[in-house]
């Protein structure tokens, strides 16, 4: 019990460790960017014109017979990139960021009501989440412009929106991985379903897949990455153990999604963009390290007023020698 609650604590204050403000504002400025463009791109209105016989919703969107109208669908649509476009800049943070998350979740929703759920957007979505309730407009943003004040000191308020982020990105892709293994177990890599996945994804396509079938036509090269891509995802949480560790499992991730798309033509940017915004410290890197100053919270404020220190004792004379 005792080691149980020793590691508790060492969670507890990993999670809630003092954060850079700017770092925080990258998170912002990115996972928000992000999102205004694939809100922005999205082909919600289209949906809206879909049969309701083709509607096979997923959670909340259970609630309606078919897909939401134009008539909503146009304004939420209108409403969610303003809100994002001002979450990235920084304006009025404290709206504009849960708003934007909020008008968003419906019309993303929309994509994965038609039969298949679709993960694309999933993760920015969770990722986002943690800094609805945070200072995410402290410092590189029109608010902190317009406060006028100095430079946002580090604290845990910075930290915990950041490092919650990174836990979320670690498990989706873990995860990923143990359901592999739950569903298909060792067979999944020694197996022929990768090769299946990609002669069947080429067919699909309007012309032959050159890189698909280039993998299939060799087992062992498709082995080999079924066990590369499973090695990838269960070992992307020792990121957050070992930081270092992003600099060789970020670049295999983003890699990983490259290959599914020139392979399969699965779209999966916005995921690809969430593990490189939220996993390295790109102000770190841009501008070198910084100290930023900190200023710990006292555990109790100050009853009264401060009292200066007890003089110290005068040193006892010394001795004289003896005749």
């Amino acid at each position: 019990m005792a080691r149980l609650r020793g590691w508790a604590d060492r969670v507890q204050g990993w999670l809630f460790a003092p954060g850079d403000p700017r770092r925080l504002a990258r998170l912002r400025i990115g996972l928000f960017g992000v999102l205004a463009i694939r809100l922005a791109a999205g082909p919600y209105l289209d949906l809206a014109h879909q049969p309701a016989a083709l509607f096979r919703p997923i959670s909340f969107m259970k609630l309606l017979p078919s897909m939401p109208p134009p008539a909503f669908v146009l304004p939420v649509q209108v409403l969610a990139v303003t809100a994002a476009v001002l979450a990235t800049v920084g304006l009025a943070t404290r709206v504009s960021l849960p708003l934007a998350w909020l008008a968003a979740v419906p019309l993303i929703a929309m994509t994965s009501s038609l039969g298949k759920t679709v993960h694309n957007d999933v993760l920015l979505l969770l990722c986002l989440l943690p800094l609805l309730p945070s200072p995410a407009g402290a410092a590189w943003s029109l608010d902190a412009r317009r406060r006028g004040g100095g430079a946002a000191t580090a604290s845990w308020r910075f930290g915990w929106p950041v490092r919650t982020a990174m836990v979320v990105v670690a498990g989706a892709y873990f995860f990923s991985g143990f359901a592999k293994l739950l569903h298909g177990g060792p067979v999944w890599v020694t197996s022929g379903n990768l090769r299946w996945v990609l002669y069947s994804s080429s067919d699909a396509q309007a012309h032959a897949n050159q890189v698909a079938l280039f993998v299939a036509d060799r087992p062992w090269l498709a082995h080999l990455l079924a066990a590369g891509s499973l090695a990838i995802e269960l070992c992307f949480p020792l990121v957050l153990w070992r930081p270092r560790l992003a600099w060789v499992l970020v670049p295999a991730v983003v890699a990983l999604h490259a290959g599914i798309w020139a392979a399969m033509r699965l779209d999966y940017w916005p995921m690809a963009a969430t593990v490189l915004i939220v996993m390295i410290d790109w102000p770190a890197v841009v501008s070198g390290p910084r100290r930023v100053p900190t200023r710990p919270a006292p555990l109790a404020e100050p009853r009264g007023p401060a009292r200066a220190p007890a003089p110290a004792p005068d040193p006892p004379p010394a001795s004289r020698p003896a005749r």
